[in-house]
């Protein structure tokens, strides 16, 4: 069969400096007592770039040298040099120039930018970030300044006092952030279940306007995921830490960011933690399925019915399938679907269950015949399934995700294919 190569290129908010190369899996505390074995296991579980989150300045300085040693990014974080987590803000009045911290940073090439600023909220918070992400960029042009928004569960900006959209489009404006980054923790948040699960979260409206606003502002979008049991629910399992991953890849993230390493992946001394090796199984997929998402957009979001029924909030955020070419009118139930298309008219569909606990096994008939390929989780090499193909078998573990090409059947030959960066 025919393979061909078609080129991708670096992603970033055109009104800023920083370029993202290639997917990204990083963390947002990798710190404990022994910052050696965080660093090393962290390597280990497939991580691609470590965050600083509550590090001490000692901590931040002895992950600079590690990451450098072991190979992996960095984004530091220092509370005593800079940034502001909610309400706290580092030195406030007082930092007027970067340029130091970037000249103490620049012989560490795995560093490649700073955490500016957790979550920055009211307008002073707003305008402090953005202010010190432009001092970062000064004095390093070539480096991130990130900063990620409040979810919509805060205190101030929520969807039922209807301030929320307007927030998260002023975080964007005023901070203008290269990425458009966004945290949610959905699993036992007030009013979680075990029978509803996600089907009344308003997590997909956060992901669907965080979505809206990167594709208006051209900002590669990143998504923080839940991976420890933060709201003390009675349980906590794998498939809901993966059906989190799944989502974001299935809205057009480019980076999904964990919360947090500690706990989690890591032991507050450093050892390995509960979710270890299944954290490094899936980040071993999205090292796989990563230079292809690097090359798609998001073109649609699509729901089984059940999802948010008759709530306000979702209108505009999902995508209908009513008149979709190729997708039926109705989805499996707790089944999501994401339509991602790459610069040459390439079209993908990202299945996700999301049900943590019951697997998806449904047949799906489809509008019209297509040439169906998949992408590999293991290699990213992408695998011809058959021509003329008028329905899609789904075998999908709880919480799990797939990821298919469908091309129109013509009399070319079918072909493989694959992306590769060009700077």
């Amino acid at each position: 069969m025919d393979h061909k190569i078609f080129a991708r290129h670096p992603l970033g908010n055109p009104h800023r400096h920083w370029r993202q190369d290639n997917f990204i899996l990083s963390t947002f505390s990798a710190r404990g007592s022994n910052m050696r074995k965080v660093i090393k296991n962290c390597v280990d579980a497939g991580f691609t770039m470590l965050e600083l989150g509550w590090a001490t300045h000692e901590q931040a300085f002895e992950a600079v040298q590690l990451c450098e040693e072991y190979g992996i990014d960095l984004l530091f974080q220092d509370f005593t040099l800079h940034g502001g987590m909610q309400e706290f803000i580092s030195r406030e009045g007082e930092l007027q120039s970067m340029v130091p911290l970037a000249n103490t940073l620049a012989p560490w090439k795995r560093t490649v930018g700073v955490y500016i600023w957790d979550e920055p909220f009211r307008p002073d918070q707003l305008a402090e970030a953005r202010r010190q992400a432009d001092l970062y960029e000064q004095a390093a042009p070539d480096k991130l300044p990130f900063t990620v928004a409040i979810p919509s569960y805060n205190t101030e900006y929520t969807w039922q006092n209807g301030l929320f959209t307007k927030y998260l489009y002023d975080y964007a404006k005023k901070i203008d952030p290269p990425v458009l980054s966004l945290d949610y923790y959905p699993f036992g948040l007030p009013g979680y279940n075990d029978a509803e699960q996600l089907d009344t979260s308003l997590l997909w409206c956060d992901l669907g306007l965080l979505r809206k606003i990167a594709q208006a502002y051209r900002m590669p979008l990143w998504f923080y995921y839940q991976a420890v049991n933060l709201h003390k629910y009675h349980r906590f399992t794998f498939p809901m830490v993966r059906s989190q991953m799944y989502a974001g890849a299935m809205y057009g993230a480019k980076a999904l960011q964990e919360f947090t390493a500690v706990d989690a992946v890591i032991t507050e001394e450093g050892n390995r933690g509960p979710i270890f090796e299944e954290t490094k199984r899936i980040h071993a997929e999205f090292r796989a399925l990563g230079n292809t998402l690097m090359a798609l957009q998001s073109v649609g979001v699509y729901h089984s019915a059940e999802l948010l029924a008759g709530s306000p909030y979702l209108t505009g955020l999902a995508d209908e399938l009513t008149g979709h070419d190729i997708l039926p009118q109705t989805l499996p139930r707790r089944c999501s679907v994401g339509e991602l298309a790459d610069a040459y008219g390439h079209r993908y569909f990202l299945f996700l269950n999301r049900d943590v606990d019951v697997p998806l096994d449904a047949e799906l008939p489809l509008k019209k015949p297509v040439r169906l390929y998949t992408v590999s989780r293991e290699t990213g090499e992408q695998i011809f399934l058959g021509d003329s193909i008028t329905s899609l078998t789904l075998h999908l573990s709880a919480g799990d995700g797939v990821l298919y090409r469908m091309d129109e059947v013509t009399d070319a030959e079918p072909y493989t294919l694959e992306y590769r960066i060009e700077k």
